[in-house]
C-alpha cells in the first residue's frame, strides 16, 4: 500500500469486489499516515465475477495462466502451464503443450487476500509438479530413466513393496565415489549435474553442483530460463548416498519457489518478495489490529465478534461416517476441554451438544 495523505480513506486495503465493510467499522491509522479499514473489519461475499476480477489482477509470466471457474461443486482457481512434454526426452524441438494443475476450491466467504495467496500457492505447486518430473535418474541395469520423485507413482504398489524399498544395499565404494556415482545418473531437464566441490565435515558431506548446458532443442524451446547457470549447495549424510537426490530435489524446488516469490505480482506489487522487510510488515500488522481500542466501540465490536464466530463455524466440516470419522472422534474426545468449533455431527455426552 503506497503512502497517502492522512486524509485519504480507503474502504478496504485493496478496494476489491465481493467485500462489505462491517457496520460502524472504525478507521485505522497506519504508520504511513494512511487511514483505512483493514480486511478483518470486512465481510466477504465472493462470486465468480469477483473471483475472476481478483485473479485478473495477478500477473506472473507468459507461460502461466490463472483460471477462475465454477462447477457443480463451487468456485475454484486452476493454473495452466504452457510448456513441453516432460517425458519426451528426444533431441528435437517439442511442440508447446497446455497442462492444468489441480482445482483449488474457493468459498464465497474467503478473504480476498487469501484468494491471492491461494493463487500464489497454486502456481508454486504447479511448478513443483513440473520440477519433480524434470529430475530424472538413470537405472544402470536397464539404461532407462525415471522421474522417481514425481507425483505419478503408484502408492498402493509402493506400500506392497515397502520392505524391498527400504532394504539397505551394501556398497563398498568410498564416500566420494558414491557421490560421483549418484550425480552421473542424474539429469535435470536433460542437463547433466557437474560436481564443483565436495567436502566432508562433522559426519556430513557438503556438495556443490552446477547444471550443464542445455541440449540444442531444449535451448531453442526456451523453457525455465531461471534455472540457467544455477549453482546448488547441499549437505547430506554420506553413509546414505541416496539422500543426495532428495537434497538436490529440495534445492531445485526451493529455487523455483524463490522465483515465484520475486515474480508473482498483485496489482503490480511483489507481495511475497524477499525485498520486503518483515519488520515493516510487523509494524503494519500491529497497527492494523487495534482491538484493545475498538472493544470499547460497542456498536461495532459485537457485530465484529458475531461475524468472526459465524465465519469460523461455517468452516467446520461434517464428521462423516466410517473409519475416518471414528478416528477423528477418538482424537477429539482425547481432549475433553477442547475449544473451537467441533465438526458437524459430533456429539458427546460431556458436551451434550453439536459444536
Amino acid at each position: 500500500m503506497s503512502a497517502t495523505p492522512s486524509t485519504a480513506v480507503h474502504p478496504t486495503q485493496a478496494g476489491l469486489p465481493g467485500e462489505r465493510v462491517m457496520p460502524h467499522a472504525p478507521l485505522v491509522r497506519l504508520p504511513s499516515g494512511m487511514d483505512c479499514i483493514p480486511q478483518h473489519y470486512v465481510t466477504y461475499h465472493h462470486d465468480l465475477a469477483s473471483l475472476s476480477e481478483i485473479a485478473a489482477r495477478v500477473s506472473f509470466d507468459a507461460h502461466t495462466l490463472v483460471f477462475a471457474s465454477q462447477d457443480e461443486h463451487g468456485m475454484h482457481i486452476q493454473i495452466g502451464l504452457i510448456g513441453r512434454e516432460n517425458y519426451d526426452r528426444g533431441q528435437a524441438v517439442r511442440p508447446a503443450k497446455l497442462v492444468y494443475g489441480r482445482k483449488w476450491r474457493i468459498d464465497a466467504d474467503t478473504p480476498s487476500s487469501e484468494i491471492v495467496q491461494t493463487i500464489f500457492l497454486a502456481i508454486k505447486k504447479a511448478r513443483e509438479h513440473e520440477v519433480r518430473e524434470l529430475l530424472t535418474l538413470r537405472d544402470g541395469r536397464h539404461g532407462a530413466s525415471s522421474a522417481a520423485l514425481s507425483n505419478h507413482l503408484d502408492l498402493p504398489m509402493l506400500v506392497q513393496q515397502r520392505q524391498w524399498l527400504t532394504h539397505a544395499r551394501v556398497n563398498n565404494a568410498t564416500d566420494a565415489e558414491r557421490v560421483q556415482h549418484v550425480l552421473a545418473g542424474l539429469r535435470f531437464a536433460q542437463r547433466t549435474l557437474h560436481l564443483r566441490s565436495l567436502h566432508f565435515f562433522g559426519g556430513q558431506a557438503w556438495v556443490e553442483v552446477t547444471l550443464g548446458e542445455q541440449a540444442p532443442g531444449r535451448a531453442e524451446e526456451g523453457d525455465l530460463p531461471e534455472f540457467a547457470d544455477l549453482r546448488l549447495c547441499v549437505r547430506f549424510d554420506p553413509s546414505q548416498p541416496h539422500q543426495l537426490i532428495y537434497e538436490l530435489m529440495d534445492a531445485l524446488i526451493q529455487h523455483s519457489d524463490r522465483h515465484v516469490d520475486e515474480t508473482f505480482l498483485f496489482d503490480g506489487f511483489a507481495r511475497f518478495s524477499r525485498q520486503i522487510d518483515p519488520r515493516l510488515l510487523a509494524r503494519l500488522s500491529i497497527a492494523s489490529r487495534p482491538y484493545g481500542r475498538d472493544q470499547g466501540n460497542t456498536r461495532f465490536y459485537s457485530g465484529f465478534q458475531r461475524a468472526n464466530y459465524d465465519t469460523d463455524a461455517g468452516r467446520a466440516p461434517h464428521l462423516g461416517t466410517g473409519a475416518l470419522a471414528q478416528r477423528n472422534r477418538r482424537l477429539i474426545e482425547a481432549h475433553p476441554t477442547l475449544q473451537g468449533h467441533m465438526p458437524r455431527g459430533f456429539l458427546t455426552p460431556e458436551r451434550g451438544r453439536h459444536a
